[in-house]
């Protein structure tokens, strides 16, 4: 039997600033960085450019993310996703989903909606990730999807967790 080596890497990434919802499904969340605010990343693999998120070193890894919501009006119904492409970008399919609803009762509408999954990355030439606010219920303009650049809120984790163990 051949074992591969472990290298355990972790990033996060921020949204920068809040940002109002788009009012349109498949919105890419864009204006990231990475977390800067005592934070010690282990490894430096994973970049984003206008919210698609590449990696540059092939593994097993595990996603964690949030999205923090506001909203303050009569409510709002929502889906946010992460989708993963295999063919550089060409097509996204949606690999972790959450439901959300900033409720009409009262005002204001607040929520943390949040997923984690895990996912093999085999080939980073080729290997995308985006963030989207919505896959079928639109975040509405009224909405406010919460970023800050001296706080984590709406955010992106990424652990590479190891290599597939293959058996001889």
């Amino acid at each position: 039997m051949a074992l591969t080596t472990v290298r355990l890497l972790a990033q996060q990434f921020r949204l920068v600033a809040s940002q109002s919802g788009s009012g349109s499904i498949g919105t890419v969340l864009t204006n990231w960085e990475e977390v800067d605010t005592s934070y010690d990343k282990i490894g430096n693999v994973w970049s984003q450019s206008s919210g698609i998120f590449s990696c540059a070193n092939t593994g097993i890894y595990l996603c964690y993310w949030a999205m923090v919501i506001n909203d303050n009006s009569g409510g709002d119904r929502f889906d946010p996703a992460i989708e993963i492409s295999t063919d550089t970008g060409s097509n996204f399919n949606t690999r972790s989903l959450a439901w959300g609803h900033a409720d009409n009762s009262d005002a204001p509408k607040d929520g943390t909606f949040n997923n984690q999954f895990m996912f093999d990355v085999t080939n980073t030439t080729t290997f995308r990730l985006r963030f989207v606010q919505s896959t079928s219920n639109n975040v509405s303009s009224t909405s406010t999807i919460v970023g800050n650049t001296n706080y984590t809120a709406t955010n992106i984790l990424f652990i590479r967790l190891g290599d597939k163990l293959w058996r001889i």
